[in-house]
């Protein structure tokens, strides 16, 4: 069994307020855990308007496949026109 944690730094474009901001973030990691049954939380930089670090956390029976979902997250999150990742570190255990 491995466990794969995954941060991401993103900067948003569209976010003028923390409101702004909440909306955009909250959007994300909903669809996030909708496709890829992962966990995903917010995580630092709480009361900046346009930067937030996202945590992604999965589980899986080998290396390859925990490293393969992490992939395709940190692909759907760059594919989302409103944000930009601007770091990304991966660890897997």
């Amino acid at each position: 069994m491995r466990v794969g944690a995954c941060q991401i730094d993103i900067f948003i474009n569209e976010s003028f307020s923390l409101k702004d901001k909440r909306r955009v973030v909250n959007s994300v990691k909903e669809r996030i855990r909708n496709r890829f049954n992962v966990s995903v939380v917010e995580i630092s930089t709480n009361s900046q308007w346009r930067k937030s670090s996202l945590g992604v956390s999965c589980v899986g029976k080998d290396e390859k496949s925990v490293q393969s979902v992490l992939q395709q997250v940190i692909q759907f999150v760059e594919g989302d026109g409103r944000l930009e990742i601007t770091d990304l570190t991966i660890e897997i255990f």
